[in-house]
């Protein structure tokens, strides 16, 4: 039976609950089209593994202040 990889979590009978990134061999065949013209699921060749992605955490911007120093009173230049 071909496998296929769940792209988005599914649920289908009976009573099977799959998760993004499985890979899976008993989707209903009356349901392989349309999943697959949708996205949600995928051709998954014989060596590969169950894939998860998880969420790449992005490096904060931080951006620099200018210094800006205050003037000097006249006074304190004398």
């Amino acid at each position: 039976m071909p496998k296929y990889l769940v792209k988005q979590g599914l649920e289908y009978p009976p009573n099977r609950v799959v998760a993004a990134g499985e890979i899976v061999d008993d989707i209903p065949s009356r349901s392989v089209k349309w999943l697959r013209e949708q996205g949600i699921i995928e051709p998954a060749d014989a060596n590969a593994k169950m894939v998860v992605e998880e969420p790449v955490a992005e490096e904060p911007v931080v951006e620099e202040t200018p210094v800006v120093e205050a003037p000097q009173a006249e006074a304190e230049a004398e």
